[in-house]
């Protein structure tokens, strides 16, 4: 077992059934290469298989219906292989998907204009997704069996109605509803036209496990002590302890829950040199625990969630194309945040999707990041770029006693459905807060008024 210590640090910075009757179909399946469809309107579109699955989502060679004709309606059809959803427009109506592999209906990043309706998706395998990975729009669909039923995230996000999953309603938004009090940086004037991000937002696509990654069990200490180790393709089922120079993990899938501490802690301020790179890696909280901690480590591409808070940040902490999201409560005493300094030096955050938001249950957590310098003497040297920040109390939350020093906001985006704003105390010594931070929708700076 890990001896991962307590989150304290005195030291500075720190559900499957039948598939129902098929309705009559409006096409002819052949079976090989390419298909044709019938669409509904008469005309034809070429559909071709294809093998492979999602980054993060290891493939097994499955088979799927590519979809690469835009405006393309699927009508009344019954599909045992995937749906790779890869262009503009396509409609999927009065059909049924059974498959065993990945993602049952995928809709591909970039994709605009995805609408689901009257479908059922069966998965028949574990950990499958129903309907992923985002930016489309579902109406009365059923999913049955899939870990994951409707996948969305914030830089795609899904528009679910009157739809189910293993026969439980779901309903997903990510619009706040309950009001909250005025903040001179919200309700800037909104206009037609979403924000281009220069690369794709980190989600379900791009980050996490690699595809085709084959991932064993770990059978080493989790009490990392051997400079420059490596750990690669591994399943970790335990939390771990960093006190070593070097460290690296990669390629793989840790899970661990550890109630009020960390599930990767650097003992930085214990071993000196002490140090961790992570990448293309998945980590699962099992609803409890804090994700990374404390300084000297590196995170890049990783798929955190289902913890109680996401990393700590430190001195020397980087952070860059990580997707934080799902945070669970454990007691009305959480406050959560996705990522949270209290002090420190040298801390790089870029282009990450911090998700403050639950847009199944409508529920924001406290912050997307919150500041302070509460255990060192201040915060310092800290560049915030590039990110997608959604919901939070304040998306962006600093503490109004922060003793800040070239701490920089630049070309941040921000989803408009926090609860009081996004972002306080924005205006404070030491904070350079650029005109480049823009809502999602309009492209408004968010210090501009209404």
């Amino acid at each position: 077992m890990s001896s991962t210590e307590q989150v304290q640090r005195n030291q500075p910075g720190r559900h499957t059934a039948p598939p129902s009757r098929p309705r009559r179909l409006t096409g002819r399946v052949a079976i090989g290469v390419a298909i044709v469809l019938v669409l509904a309107a008469g005309t034809f579109a070429v559909v071709q298989y294809a093998s492979g699955g999602s980054k993060g989502q290891p493939s097994s060679g499955e088979k799927a219906t590519v979809i690469s004709t835009a405006g393309t309606v699927i009508d009344g059809q019954q599909l045992t292989t995937a749906l790779h959803i890869k262009a503009d427009n396509v409609k999927v109506i009065n059909s049924t998907v059974h498959h065993k592999g990945t993602v049952a209906i995928r809709v591909f990043p970039g994709v605009s204009g995805t609408v689901v309706e009257n479908t059922e998706v069966w998965c028949d395998a574990k950990d499958m997704v129903g309907v992923g990975n985002g930016g489309y729009t579902a109406t009365k669909v059923k999913v049955h069996g899939c870990a994951t039923g409707f996948q969305h995230f914030a830089g795609a996000p899904a528009v679910v109605t009157d739809s189910t999953v293993d026969d439980q309603p779901y309903k997903a938004s990510y619009a706040f509803s309950e009001p909250g009090k005025k903040h001179a940086t919200a309700g800037a004037g909104l206009v037609a036209g979403p924000v281009k991000a220069a690369k794709p937002w980190p989600g379900p696509d791009n980050t996490g496990v690699p595809a085709g990654t084959v991932l064993t069990p770990y059978t080493g200490p989790y009490a990392i002590t051997q400079n420059d180790a490596v750990i690669d393709g591994k399943i970790l089922t335990d939390c771990l302890d960093i006190k070593a120079k070097n460290v690296t993990i990669k390629r793989s899938k840790i899970s661990c829950k550890n109630k009020g501490g960390m599930i990767i802690r650097v003992f930085d301020d214990v071993v000196p040199g002490a140090s961790l790179l992570i990448e293309d890696t998945e980590i699962v909280g099992e609803g409890q625990g804090l994700g990374v901690g404390f300084g000297h480590y590196t995170m890049r591409r990783v798929n955190m969630h289902h913890l109680n808070e996401g990393p700590r940040v430190s001195d020397g902490a980087v952070i860059e194309d990580n997707w934080i999201h799902d945070l669970v409560f454990t007691d009305e005493k959480d406050h959560q945040d996705i990522l949270q300094t209290t002090g420190g030096e040298h801390m790089i955050v870029r282009h990450n999707t911090l998700e403050a938001f639950n847009p199944t249950t409508n529920d924001p957590f406290n912050a997307g990041f919150q500041l302070g310098s509460e255990t060192a003497p201040k915060l310092s040297d800290l560049l915030v770029e590039d990110n997608l920040f959604t919901g939070g109390n304040y998306t962006v939350n600093l503490r109004p006693d922060t003793k800040a020093e070239k701490v920089v906001f630049r070309n941040n985006v921000f989803v408009q459905n926090s609860r009081y704003g996004p972002a306080s105390n924005e205006d404070l010594d030491g904070v350079t807060w650029e005109a480049s931070n823009v809502y999602l929708d309009g492209g408004k700076p968010v210090t501009q008024g209404p």
